[in-house]
């Protein structure tokens, strides 16, 4: 039993991380309506980021800055380049896919090119472990938790009480009845992307710092739990992706811990079948845009 409790402290550490990259990606979707598969890329541009900024400063803290601030900016230069001018053509979904599914295999190459396909190594502090209760928790992993509770506190506390949490969840309702009341969209939308590039940067940093070490495959091999977790929680609902994300973090870690730690990828897309089976439309289907109420 023991060791049942200590797999399901792995899977909380694994759901912070998941739902840091799926409640972004479902905020993202929410506001713009927007299939994002480069999603995966802004974590791996994130740890990139923090490694580079390791490398040149000695700091992880710094590196870890360095590598937020590259996860905002690279989803702001999705939206600007690739979706907006996409959107204002009235492109259908289906072109949107594929152009962030390009613009995803751009940047893996591309990074593979210059920092070369094998795995980087984040210099990391000797690692304690902590016990809380039946939990075995290390530092990193405690670090990694509070991170996704804060972040994702944050976004509700905006999303609730902010003058632009009301025009997010406005433009989520409807784009072009939010502008002709005045709200500035495309800078809405912009905003969110940011959001959710940041969410994604943190997550990234979280894999990386977690694993240790990181190759310019890290987001899309990320890509499928991120997306099964915002589509069982509801593919827009963000706070619904957090409940999904606490349901797949932990069904892989079981399955790692009673089959395989090869089968993770299996339990956690088999998981989405059967939400897709009984629950088509997410767990939660009655929020309304990226609105917690």
């Amino acid at each position: 039993m023991s060791q049942f409790f200590e797999t399901a402290g792995f899977g909380l550490v694994t759901a912070s991380i998941i739902a840091l990259s799926a409640v972004g990606l479902s905020l993202q979707f929410g506001v713009s309506n927007v299939p994002n598969f480069a999603h995966g890329e802004f974590l791996t541009l994130a740890a990139y980021g923090l490694y580079v900024g390791q490398q040149l400063t000695g700091s992880l803290l710094i590196g870890a800055l360095i590598g937020v601030v590259v996860g905002g900016i690279a989803a702001y230069l999705v939206n600007l380049l690739v979706v907006e001018p996409f959107v204002k053509k009235g492109a259908r979904v289906v072109v949107l896919l594929i152009s962030t599914t390009g613009v995803s295999l751009i940047v893996e190459n591309a990074l593979g090119g210059f920092f070369g396909n094998t795995n980087q190594i984040v210099a990391l502090p000797q690692p304690v472990a902590h016990h809380l209760g039946p939990f075995i928790w290390t530092t990193t992993d405690l670090l990694v938790m509070l991170t996704a509770v804060v972040a994702i506190t944050g976004l509700y506390l905006v999303l609730r009480f902010t003058k632009l949490g009301k025009a997010q969840r406005a433009v989520a309702d409807n784009r072009v009845l939010a502008r002709a009341c005045g709200i500035n969209t495309e800078q809405v939308v912009a905003i969110t992307w940011v959001a959710a590039g940041v969410l994604g940067a943190l997550a990234g940093i979280s894999l990386a710092t977690s694993g240790g070490s990181f190759g310019p495959g890290l987001g899309f091999g990320f890509l499928l739990v991120t997306f099964s977790a915002a589509i069982i929680g509801g593919i827009g609902k963000p706070f619904g992706a957090l409940v999904g994300a606490l349901i797949v973090g932990l069904v892989t870690e079981w399955s790692a811990f009673y089959v395989s730690s090869g089968y993770k990828q299996v339990f956690a897309l088999s998981t989405l079948v059967l939400a897709l089976l009984f629950r088509p439309s997410g767990l939660f289907t009655t929020l309304r845009g990226p609105a917690v109420d």
